[in-house]
């Protein structure tokens, strides 16, 4: 039998096809008439979808290939489209006029769209126009019984990736979905990758903002039974909007790798401040594992280096197993200046007990935020003692940071700890903030 379609994507439209029979201009328009060669398998036509006999791919029965939502008045049409596109692997979603469609369109996700033209409230163009207004690269293959010039020019204009005649084969048609859905995934990595980039540009642009705006606050760390000030930790700060917290300017930093960068300005604001008269009190400054491989860190005549014996460094995150062998011989080379060295971060999930036998702190700081999860005081009582029990083992000074209430300070030196830092006491400040006992 002659199965009748228009077999050709819309920007490859060959020549004649645009003439129309019976128009005012007296053009015509040609159709492709087809026979199927010998050895291919007859087709049975239904109410427009010509269906292959043999049946769908069996390949295609495990995951989806992709979502599609067919619209068509003609319901015998719409489900037999349907069974045979879930049967190739499709979800299908049905919608038997142009609204109903727009809406779905609009509330659902859908990889790709096959529409008649000819619909009872609104043509296919206008569902075609309407998506577009969301959606300027959803997939739409437009089907129709009655062949227009005038349709035909509009879905090239509006975008339509094909332009097909009805009866549409089976095997047809899953051709042209795969093509659509093909375009669909290089459309959408090429928005990944441009939406990529311009955040990246733009993060850019905000961390080198940030930079300029950069500003150290300082957080007392306290001795509990002295009532003392024993040292400070420097926390970073930015007056630019996007980027205020030392938390943003590292995560930016990270991403746009500038951690090198970021610790330079750091140190050098650090330096500035100290030699300008600050208190004696050992000062805490923070350290990522990448900045180890800054050359500058180990200059003897850098800013912070006249600093050296009141400076401890505080790795907050656990280096790489590949940075292992090179993270001892840094060390060594720290403690070498003067320097020392802490762990902060222990119990948040940054750094883990495996970072004390790496670094041999001479300070550690265990964060108060994990315990606010622990329901059980018995479990947090013993890890408390556990941390104070190992900190004098390994003759590092224990620190509770985020020491934020009267009783998370009750809980920590009820079980012998003594040096805490956080809300309970001061927040960040410059000046340097006087705590409160």
């Amino acid at each position: 039998m002659l199965t009748r379609c228009c077999d050709f994507p819309l920007d490859e439209v060959p020549a004649g096809a645009n003439d129309r029979d019976g128009s005012e201009n007296g053009e015509e328009l040609q159709l492709l008439l087809s026979e199927p060669a010998l050895g291919q398998p007859e087709s049975l036509p239904f109410s427009g979808l010509v269906v292959d006999a043999t049946g769908p791919d069996a390949a295609h029965a495990g995951a989806s290939r992709g979502r599609v939502l067919v619209v068509d008045d003609d319901g015998a049409f719409a489900q037999t489209c349907a069974r045979m596109l879930e049967a190739s692997g499709y979800r299908v979603r049905i919608a038997n006029d142009g609204q109903s469609a727009s809406r779905l369109a609009i509330r659902e996700h859908f990889d790709a769209i096959v529409s008649d033209i000819n619909l009872p409230d609104q043509n296919g163009i206008q569902v075609l126009q309407d998506i577009r207004k969301t959606d300027a690269d959803m997939p739409i293959i437009l089907v129709t019984g009655q062949p227009d010039l005038d349709t035909a020019r509009a879905a090239v204009e509006w975008g339509a990736i094909s332009y097909l005649l009805k009866p549409v084969s089976a095997a047809q048609l899953e051709r042209e979905l795969d093509r659509a859905l093909h375009r669909r995934r290089t459309t959408s990595q090429m928005h990944i990758v441009e939406d990529q980039e311009k955040e990246q540009e733009g993060m850019s642009e905000r961390f080198s903002r940030a930079l300029g705006r950069l500003w150290m606050a300082f957080q007392p760390i306290v001795s509990w039974s002295r009532k003392s000030i024993v040292g400070y930790e420097a926390v970073m700060q930015s007056t630019e909007p996007s980027l205020p917290t030392s938390a943003n300017l590292l995560n930016a930093a990270q991403k746009l790798s500038q951690i090198g960068v970021l610790g330079q300005r750091v140190r050098s604001q650090v330096a500035t401040i100290m030699s300008s008269g600050c208190p004696s009190q050992t000062m805490f400054v923070g350290l990522q594992p990448e900045e180890l491989l800054d050359e500058s860190l180990y200059d003897p005549c850098a800013p912070l280096a006249a600093f050296a014996r009141q400076i401890c460094f505080e790795i907050t995150r656990r280096p790489m197993r590949a940075q292992v062998p090179e993270f001892r011989s840094c060390m060594k080379g720290l403690r070498a200046l003067g320097y020392r060295i802490a762990i902060g971060g222990i119990g948040a999930g940054n750094s883990g007990l495996g970072s004390l036998a790496l670094v041999e702190p001479d300070a550690v700081k265990l964060d108060m935020s994990v315990l606010r999860d622990t329901r059980s005081f018995l479990v947090k009582r013993k890890l408390i003692r556990a941390m104070v029990t190992l900190g004098g083992d390994l003759e590092s000074s224990l620190i509770a940071t985020r020491v934020d209430s009267e009783d998370e300070r009750i809980l920590f030196t009820g079980f012998g700890g003594d040096l805490m830092q956080g809300l309970r006491f001061a927040e960040p400040a410059f000046p340097f903030p006087t705590p409160r006992f």
